[in-house]
């Protein structure tokens, strides 16, 4: 009966949402489209996350991680394309795993833009970092976080992706509407500061991976952490 009535809400509310995302389309609504697109991305990971048996100790490094990537960012604030949040990020991808990678790059701008400026750009950061744990702490990754090579390159792609992913809200925050001429004309001005991200994320992975990783490692060993 219980699983009859969890599909049951399931089914509503798709059946809401879609009815939402379409009156927003009709609408040309499209910067509360693609916000709610973005909140509901997140629902498969914190659904998958709540069904996991999470140890207290485990949601108290998920908790430390983001802090220390927000506390990276705040070191770094008058400069604001140069910052080592991502890399602290890709770092707890690659210790850790997808699941708590994502977790840490979803909460790592939402904490912080609780101490800088809170709006509509958050969901699109939180998702953008998000994905950036997300493949951080995909299997493949992880097999090769020795390689300093590959490691760097993720770095890189990653400055790239940021700068695309919120260059889609750049475009929607002006009055709400998409169109590639517009997106086109945001990106290539917008090439300098993705060169920043992409340098300053490679440069703060390489110092931190090994340090970081090392004292992740020792906590990993010590109250038995397999992730």
């Amino acid at each position: 009966m219980n699983n009859l009535k969890k599909k049951f809400v399931s089914f509503i509310f798709i059946i809401l949402s879609i009815c939402l995302m379409y009156l927003f389309y009709k609408y040309n609504r499209y910067n509360l489209l693609s916000f709610f697109v973005v909140l509901l991305s997140f629902i498969p990971f914190f659904k998958k996350f709540e069904k996991k048996e999470m140890a207290t100790r485990e949601l108290v490094l998920i908790a430390v991680m983001t802090a220390t990537a927000v506390v990276s960012k705040i070191i770094f604030f008058f400069t604001p394309s140069i910052n080592p949040l991502v890399a602290v990020v890709i770092i707890s991808g690659l210790q850790f795993g997808s699941l708590f990678g994502f977790m840490v790059g979803a909460l790592s701008p939402f904490v912080a833009n609780m101490i800088f400026t809170q709006g509509p750009w958050t969901p699109f950061q939180m998702l953008t970092t998000g994905l950036i744990g997300l493949i951080a702490g995909s299997k493949w990754i992880r097999k090769h976080e020795n390689n300093r090579l590959i490691i760097s390159l993720l770095a890189i792609l990653s400055g790239v992706l940021y700068s695309l992913l919120m260059d889609i809200w750049t475009v929607l925050s002006i009055d709400g509407v998409f169109t590639w001429s517009r997106y086109f004309t945001v990106l290539v001005p917008a090439i300098p500061y993705t060169m920043t991200y992409m340098i300053s994320n490679a440069t703060f992975v390489n110092v931190l991976i090994k340090p970081l990783s090392m004292k992740i490692k020792r906590v990993k060993q010590k109250y038995g952490l397999k992730n």
